[in-house]
């Protein structure tokens, strides 16, 4: 059985119990601070797995694909496959970060 809770509720639920500890001063504080850990943590995750590519072929993802046209492997083609949406959901969560700091300092 699933129990349908709207996402406003959840996140106004833990940031009042954050408020409530004395974790923050408000709500707002709360939900700012927890979006951006959030977007933060995806940023962190993208760039090690760009990270680890970049190590793996000793090369930045821009030269592993002028290599491998025309002759890359299955295995090389699943990994500039991999590769490449890493690095566009890195622009994105970045681009998202950037748009969080903004607002907040408004």
């Amino acid at each position: 059985m699933a129990i349908n809770y709207s996402p406003n509720l959840v996140l106004n639920k833990v940031a009042n119990s954050l408020v409530a500890a004395k974790r923050f001063a408000t709500v707002e504080d709360a939900l700012w601070d927890m979006a951006i850990s959030t977007v933060r943590g995806r940023v962190t995750y993208y760039r090690r797995r760009v990270k680890k590519l970049e190590n793996k072929y000793g090369m930045d993802f821009e030269k592993f694909t002028t290599r491998l046209k025309g002759k890359a492997t299955p295995a090389q083609e699943d990994d500039w496959l991999a590769w490449k949406s890493a690095c566009s959901m890195l622009t994105d969560w970045q681009k998202t970060y950037q748009d969080l700091r903004h607002e907040q300092s408004r």
